[in-house]
């Protein structure tokens, strides 16, 4: 009958031996001074939790703040450039693009006209329609602009004046702030989870604890403090990884926010630092950006309508009209324009903007490279042909010699005779003709020496001194002209060339009749440059102004402009013509000061 109790009794061993290790006992607990020290362990996990929760809850409240602070920001910087945009334009568009409102929040903005009636609405990110914008707004005493943030939204009233200061209407702006939810729940799954599961497990172990059937056998002396260093240690876990996680979130906001701004400063400094002109045209047609080389070019500031900032350069305008239409990539190369009174030459190249409803605008001014381009065409041309053209000049300058030395001799039988006249005359332009031909086809060596402009162009001035009286036309020389590297006779001739051409330009009927020579030194270089008052230069004339034979007068050969050119390019100088704004023309002739280092040929 015995044999069946010791199962029981080993079973039951069992189960305490288990107990024991998984609750350890609470000798403690009877007398007063364990209640005592119970009381005071469960105040203190009590207060614990109340300071986890007051953390947890100022954690939440911090970044609900900032996220609303960030998106009234947001809201407020897009009001602003709304408002900028429309005041520019000097008055209220008919509709607006929603690439303008902010791209993080859900927003709708409207225009509203002077009698506070709505005229245009936009949304974005607003597929529901939650924000409503009022068919009609209270205007009076809005002065400046209000914001207000309840709910989640932010409402902003900001009035819309023209250039002189008269009242357009109004722009009324709301966004949903969303983003403070979502940081709201991480808050709370990252702090609060942890948190109550471990006073969970601490509350469970105490009342069973409590609870539970008590032990006459003493614990070991060991085994008193084990309880409470344990709970210790757990909620001290548990504070350690709420200031840890919260000092990691602050950690990547800052990296978040140090990127942020270092990637604007980069791509600001990369924008400013490109020398070609950047201009990005939105699809309502205005420029929302410009680089400093676009405004210089220009001449317009980003806020006008495309049409407006490429004013004199319509063909670009009408590559932009053509890309926002259909999305296309277009470039053009070699595009004239006259920009500031002066011919430019032009390679764009038109680029949408993948996912946005903008394109992107790089044009860069070749003028430099296309007049280089030119005369190395003009060069490897003349190359070609000026040997066997100066030949030929030649045999007809021998046979002009000829018929002039008959032509003196029947001068000579008959002193009186108009035809022996005549064929001198004629042979004598013939070879004044052929003279200059070989100027220009025959290759020139020049060797490079001082030239003192001054001195050449009084000297110009006093050949020509007899033209200007005849025609009436007034000489003005300035006295300041440098000293430059080059062949005194041949830029002589240059200049006697552009001044003779500035003097037959001015007609009779001529209000004023002026020609103007004068120079400016600036960047190792000396620019001349002689003005007239006459008519212009039409566009026909301007795009041949230089090319050999072509001319506009009715005894002229066609090679004087011509060989000005080849004297100006063979110095390494430019040469360009331009039309002055209140009336005439302007030749710029660019010569370099320093003397190279060796002879150049043409």
């Amino acid at each position: 009958m015995m044999i069946p109790s010791a199962p029981r009794r080993s079973l039951g061993h069992s189960l305490a031996a288990r107990h024991r290790a998984i609750f350890p006992p609470l000798g403690w607990r009877r007398p007063v001074a364990g209640r005592a020290l119970t009381v005071a362990l469960v105040v203190l996990l009590t207060g614990v939790s109340l300071i986890g929760l007051w953390v947890t809850y100022a954690l939440r409240a911090a970044y609900e703040r900032e996220a609303q602070s960030r998106a009234q920001a947001e809201a407020r910087l897009a009001a602003r450039a709304l408002a900028d945009a429309i005041m520019a334009q000097g008055e209220l568009p008919s509709a607006m693009s929603p690439e303008r409102l902010p791209a993080t929040l859900p927003a709708a903005a409207g225009l509203y006209d002077r009698a506070g009636q709505r005229r245009a609405m936009i949304s974005r990110q607003d597929p529901a329609g939650e924000l409503s914008l009022p068919e009609r707004l209270d205007l009076s005493g809005l002065d400046q602009a209000t914001d207000l943030f309840a709910n989640d939204r932010c409402v902003i009233t900001a009035p819309l004046r023209d250039a002189g200061g008269e009242r357009l209407g109004a722009l009324y702006l709301v966004t949903h702030h969303r983003g403070a939810r979502l940081s709201t729940v991480v808050t709370r799954l990252v702090y609060e989870l942890p948190l109550w599961l471990a006073v969970a497990t601490a509350g469970l172990w105490l009342v069973h604890a409590l609870l539970g059937p008590g032990r006459a056998s003493a614990p070991p002396r060991g085994a008193r403090a084990a309880p409470v260093d344990f709970v210790m240690a757990g909620y001290q876990e548990v504070i350690d990884r709420l200031q840890s996680a919260g000092r990691e979130l602050e950690r990547l906001r800052s990296d978040a926010e140090t990127r942020a701004v270092a990637q604007a400063q980069f791509s600001d400094r990369l924008i400013a630092g490109i020398p070609d002109a950047l201009i990005v045209v939105a699809s309502d047609g205005s420029v929302g950006l410009a680089n400093l080389a676009a405004q210089d070019l220009f001449g317009q500031s980003p806020g006008v309508a495309y049409r407006v900032f490429f004013a004199d350069a319509p063909a670009l305008a009408d590559l932009v009209a053509a890309s926002l239409a259909d999305g296309v990539p277009r470039r053009k190369a070699d595009m004239e324009a006259v920009l500031a009174g002066h011919r430019r030459t032009l390679d764009a190249s038109v680029s949408p903007i993948p996912g946005a409803a903008s394109v992107l605008c790089l044009v860069a001014n070749i003028t430099e490279l296309a007049a280089l381009r030119a005369t190395t065409r003009a060069k490897e041309t003349l190359e070609g042909v000026g040997e066997l053209a100066a030949g030929i000049a030649h045999e007809f300058k021998n046979s002009l010699a000829t018929i002039d030395g008959y032509a003196r001799l029947l001068a000579q039988d008959a002193p009186q005779s108009d035809a022996a006249l005549a064929l001198r005359e004629e042979a004598r332009r013939l070879t004044q003709v052929v003279t200059d031909f070989l100027t220009f086809a025959r290759p020139t060596r020049i060797a490079f020496a001082p030239v003192s402009l001054a001195e050449i162009a009084a000297e110009a001035a006093i050949a020509l001194r007899d033209l200007a009286a005849q025609r009436g036309v007034t000489l003005r020389i300035a006295q300041d002209l440098p000293t430059v590297a080059g062949d005194a006779a041949l830029l002589r001739r240059a200049l006697e060339n552009l001044l003779r051409n500035a003097i037959e330009a001015i007609p009779e009927s001529a209000p004023t009749k002026l020609v103007s020579l004068r120079a400016e030194t600036d960047a190792g270089e000396a620019t001349l440059m002689v003005e007239d008052s006459g008519g212009g230069l039409p566009p026909e004339v301007a795009a041949n102004l230089f090319a050999p034979f072509f001319t506009t007068k009715k005894e002229g050969h066609g090679l004087g402009l011509a060989i000005v050119r080849k004297i100006v390019v063979s110095h390494n100088g430019r040469i360009e013509a331009c039309n002055l704004p209140e009336g005439g023309a302007r030749f710029r002739v660019s010569l370099p000061l320093q003397t190279p280092s060796e002879t150049r040929g043409l």
